[in-house]
C-alpha cells in the first residue's frame, strides 16, 4: 500500500491516546470466508488492535472494533482478482481510495477486510496441473472446433472480494467505505486486449444509487452491498454474509476445477473469470467464454465523508485497512505537525531542515517566495515522516528549473512562443468535484463545475484531471506540459482547456467534458450482436472520421504533431446521434517535449500498430505521422474497434509492415475509404 495523504483537519485529540493509527488485515484467512477470533487474535497480537469477529450470520469473519477516543477515518484497501491459468500478464487489481469521517468515542466499528480472488492455478489434479504448466491446451482445442459447447470448462480466476468499513444503525448496514474487488481474470488472455489500457476505476457516493450483486452466468457475479443470489457460484453480498462463491457446476464436474472468489463477495470462476464484490458487484460473462473476464466491483463513499484525491495505488494481494487519527495543526504555520511521544504535546514541522521560530508556530521562508497557503502531512506506512514543499514553493521551484531546459518551457505553437505564466488559473473555491469518471495518467479524473466561466454565476461542467499530491517533480513537469498544450488549441474538434489550478494541492487541469467517453469504447460497445446489426449507421461512421480529419488538419495547420491519433485518445461529446468527436489525449506529444522521453520503457510503450515505419525505426516524426496513424484510425472506426493487425504482436508488425505488408479493409467497409 502507498504512502497515505493526510489532510490537516481541527480536531481535538484524548491524551490516551498512544498510537495514532490501526492496521486491520485478513488475519492470515483466505479464500471464500473470512477470518476466525482466533486468527485475528494471533495476527494483531503485540500491536494496539483489538478486534471480536463475528462467529455466524451475516457477520461471520466480520472484524468489530470500538472506537478509542474521538477521530477521523481514513483508507481502505481494495483486493486483487485471480489469474487464468494461461493469462497471468496482468491481474485484475483492486485500487486504494480513502476518505475521512469523525467516529465517536466507543462506536462500534465493523470492518471487513476482503481476500483476493484465488488464481486458477496451480491446479488440483495431474490434467490440470499439465494444464497450468502449458503442457496441455486441451481447453483453447477443444473451444477453437466446439465453441461453447466445449466439454472442458474451468481455469478462469475468481473475482476478488471488497473491503467494507460500515457501522450497524437500528439492524441496518450503514457504509461508510467500500472498496471494490477486482474482477478474475479469464483462462485464455484475449488476443485484442490493450494491456496498456485500464479499465477506469468506478465509485458511487450517492445512497440511492443500485447496491446490487452483479451479473451472474456461466462464471458468478460479485456481490454487492445489499442483495440475493441463488448461484452457489455468485458472489454473496455483504447483506447475506459477503462470503466468496464457489466454481461454476459444469468445472467441478470435469475438471474438479474449483477457484473460489475471495471473502467480501468476489464471484466464483469457470472458464470465464468472476466478478469483484463491491457496492455494486462486477458482472460475469453471461457465456462461457475463454477470453471473458469478469469485470470489477464499483467502490463507494458515503457523501457525509471528505474524498481523497490519491496517487493509483495497486492492490495485488488481500485488502488492508488503516484507521488514523488526524491532528490539529491549523495553527501552524506550515500546516504540518507531529505529536512528541513523549510530552503529547503537538508540534508544528517546518518545511525541509529549516527551524521553528520561537514562537513554536512560524517557519522560516526562502528568500524570494510566498508564504505556504496550504501543505499536506504525510504518514508514511512505517512511520517514516515525509514533508513535502508549499505548493507555491514547489510551483516556483519548477519555474526556474534546470529540468525544464529538458522540455524548452518557451515553447512554439503556430509561431509564437507562450509559457507557463499564461496559464488560466482558476480559484479553488470556484470549483466542486462531482464524482470520479475513472484514472488518467496522472491520478483520477472526476466530473466537476466551476463557478464563474461564462460571465456570470452559472456552473459549466467540466471534467477534472487531477495530479496526486505524492508524486515526483517529473510528473508535476509533464502534467503542467500537458495543460501548456493543451491550453493553446481552438477548435471544435479538439477537447477545450477551461483553466487550471495549480496553487493548491492537488493540482487540477480542468478540461470540457465529453460525456459519451472515448470512441474506441463506444465503437466497441456498438458492434452488432445475435440477430441485431450494430445500431451505428455508414454515415455516423463517417461523421466520427470527418471530426478527427478537421481535427488532424488544424494540428498540421499549426504545424503541431501528435504522434498518438488513435480511437482511445479520441473522444465524444455524448452518445447520441448529435455527437462530435475530438481529439482528446497529447501524452505522447507532452512526453516528446523531454529529452529523456524513451526512458518510459522504449519501444514497448510506443504506440507500434498506429506508428509508420520510419517513426518506430529512427525516430522521425513529421505530419506524415498523423496521416498514417489517422489511416489506422480509419480501419478502428469500420472495424467497430476491433485491435488493428489482428493476432500480431508489435514485434509482428513492426516485421510486417516493414517488409510492405498492409492491413486489408475491414468487411463492408466502403471502397473510398
Amino acid at each position: 500500500m502507498s504512502d497515505s495523504v493526510v489532510f490537516c483537519f481541527p480536531l481535538k485529540v484524548s491524551n490516551q491516546v498512544t498510537k495514532m493509527s490501526w492496521w486491520f488485515t485478513s488475519c492470515g484467512a483466505s479464500g471464500p470466508r473470512g477470518p476466525t477470533q482466533a486468527q485475528c487474535d494471533s495476527a494483531y497480537r503485540n500491536t494496539n488492535v483489538s478486534v471480536i469477529v463475528g462467529k455466524e450470520g451475516p457477520l461471520k469473519g466480520v472484524q468489530m472494533w470500538r472506537v478509542p477516543t474521538v477521530m477521523l477515518l481514513n483508507a481502505a484497501g481494495a483486493t486483487a482478482g485471480g489469474k487464468g491459468a494461461k493469462n497471468h500478464n496482468k491481474r485484475s487489481h483492486g485500487v486504494i481510495i480513502s476518505a475521512i469521517f469523525p467516529l465517536e468515542k466507543g462506536e462500534v466499528l465493523y470492518i471487513l477486510v476482503g481476500h483476493q480472488g484465488e488464481d486458477a492455478c496451480p491446479g488440483r489434479n495431474p490434467l490440470t496441473q499439465k494444464i497450468c504448466l502449458g503442457e496441455s491446451s486441451v481447453i483453447e482445442d477443444s473451444w477453437a472446433t466446439e465453441g461453447k459447447d466445449s466439454q472442458w470448462v474451468g481455469g478462469g480466476g475468481g473475482g476478488g472480494g471488497a473491503t467494507y468499513i460500515f457501522k450497524m444503525e437500528n439492524g441496518e448496514l450503514v457504509p461508510f467505505l467500500i472498496a471494490a474487488g477486482g474482477g478474475g481474470k479469464a483462462y485464455f488472455e484475449d488476443p485484442e486486449s490493450n494491456l496498456d489500457q485500464t479499465l477506469m476505476e468506478r465509485y458511487e457516493n450517492e445512497t440511492r444509487a443500485a447496491s446490487t450483486n452483479g451479473k451472474t452466468g456461466a462464471a458468478g457475479g460479485g456481490g454487492g452491498l445489499r442483495d440475493s443470489t441463488r448461484y452457489l457460484w455468485a458472489g454473496k453480498s455483504l447483506a447475506e454474509g459477503g462470503e466468496g462463491g464457489s466454481s461454476c457446476l459444469r468445472a467441478l464436474s470435469k475438471l474438479a476445477w474449483n477457484t473460489f472468489g475471495g471473502f467480501g463477495g468476489g464471484g466464483g470462476a469457470c472458464s470465464s473469470g468472476g466478478g469483484g464484490g463491491g457496492y455494486k458487484g462486477g458482472d460475469a460473462s453471461l457465456t462461457d467464454d475463454i477470453i471473458a473476464d469478469g469485470q470489477d466491483g464499483v467502490s463507494f463513499v458515503h457523501p457525509s465523508g471528505e474524498i481523497f484525491v490519491l496517487p493509483l495505488a495497486a492492490m495485488e494481494s488481500h485488502g488492508e485497512v488503516e484507521i488514523e487519527v488526524h491532528l490539529n495543526c491549523s495553527h501552524c504555520q506550515s500546516q504540518n505537525c507531529r505529536r512528541n511521544e513523549d510530552t503529547r504535546a503537538i508540534v508544528c514541522l517546518c518545511h525541509k531542515e529549516d527551524v521553528l521560530a520561537s514562537d513554536n508556530v512560524t517557519c522560516p521562508l526562502p528568500d524570494g517566495y510566498l508564504s505556504p497557503s496550504l501543505t499536506l502531512a504525510v504518514n508514511h506506512l512505517h512511520a517514516v515522516r515525509i514533508r513535502l514543499q508549499s505548493p507555491e514553493y514547489k510551483l516556483s521551484k519548477i519555474r526556474s528549473s534546470t529540468i525544464m531546459t529538458d522540455y524548452n518551457p518557451n515553447y512554439c505553437f503556430a509561431g509564437k512562443a507562450t509559457s507557463l505564466s499564461e496559464l488560466k488559473e482558476v480559484p479553488r473555491k470556484n470549483i466542486t468535484l462531482l464524482r470520479a469518471l475513472g484514472h488518467g495518467a496522472f491520478g483520477e479524473v472526476y466530473e466537476g463545475q466551476v463557478l464563474g466561466m461564462n460571465g456570470d454565476n452559472s456552473a459549466m461542467q467540466v471534467a477534472i484531471k487531477t495530479l496526486p499530491e505524492i508524486c515526483s517533480e517529473q510528473d508535476e513537469m509533464d502534467f503542467l506540459m500537458e495543460a501548456l498544450i493543451m491550453s493553446k488549441f481552438n477548435h471544435q474538434n479538439i477537447v477545450r482547456c477551461i483553466g487550471v489550478s495549480l496553487q493548491i494541492l492537488p493540482r487540477f487541469i480542468l478540461l470540457e467534458l465529453m460525456t459519451g467517453g472515448d470512441m474506441k469504447s463506444f465503437l466497441r460497445q456498438n458492434r452488432p450482436k445475435s440477430n441485431h446489426p450494430s445500431s451505428l449507421t455508414m454515415l455516423e461512421l463517417l461523421h466520427m472520421a470527418r471530426d478527427i480529419a478537421f481535427g488532424c488538419r488544424y494540428l498540421e495547420e499549426n504545424h503541431f504533431i501528435h504522434r498518438d491519433i488513435a480511437a482511445r485518445n479520441c473522444l465524444l461529446t455524448c452518445q447520441g446521434p448529435d455527437r462530435v468527436a475530438k481529439i482528446g489525449d497529447f501524452g505522447m506529444a507532452r512526453d516528446i517535449y523531454r529529452a529523456s522521453y524513451y526512458r518510459k520503457g522504449g519501444r514497448a510503450m510506443l504506440p507500434v500498430k498506429w506508428m509508420p515505419p520510419e517513426a518506430f525505426l529512427e525516430g522521425i516524426f513529421t505530419c506524415k505521422t498523423d496521416t498514417w496513424s489517422f489511416g489506422v484510425l480509419l480501419w478502428e472506426i469500420f472495424s467497430l474497434g476491433f485491435m488493428p493487425y489482428p493476432g500480431k504482436t508489435n514485434q509482428e508488425v513492426l516485421e510486417f509492415v516493414t517488409s510492405g505488408g498492409r492491413m486489408d479493409p475491414p468487411k463492408n467497409c466502403p471502397g473510398p475509404v
